[in-house]
């Protein structure tokens, strides 16, 4: 199960990085759970699919892979971003994500990132 986790993570990031959301929505659970390290957590596929959009940034960030790890029904990604928001601010950003699968499905993520960042550049 972990190669097969592991290589359809970096094909799901790869195509968010794109702004395929349909792709990457198919590997969502109904009930999937979302924790952004600062935030309340996002529940729901519908809702978890609305943040994704990122409306805040010009368009989506520019992602790079830098590492993937995966164990069991777990795989983690560590990866940059870079963007621009809507208001000129450069948006630059480190994530380390941890993807839960359960029956082939996503369903939770935890992503852990510069918040300090995030609320400067997005307020």
């Amino acid at each position: 199960m972990t190669i097969i986790n592991r290589q359809l993570l970096k094909k799901i990031s790869e195509e968010f990085a794109k702004g395929n959301l349909e792709f990457f929505a198919a590997y969502f659970a109904d009930d999937i759970k979302w924790n952004i390290l600062g935030d309340t957590p996002i529940i729901g596929k519908e809702q978890v699919l609305e943040v994704s959009k990122m409306l805040q940034l010009e368009s989506f960030p520019v992602i790079t892979i830098k590492n993937v790890v995966a164990e069991g029904n777990f795989v983690v990604v560590e990866s940059t971003g870079k963007a621009t928001t809507k208001n000129g601010k450069p948006y630059n950003q480190t994530y380390c994500d941890v993807f839960h699968f359960y029956n082939g499905k996503l369903q939770e993520i935890t992503t852990y990132l510069d918040t300090a960042l995030s609320n400067e550049a997005i307020n």
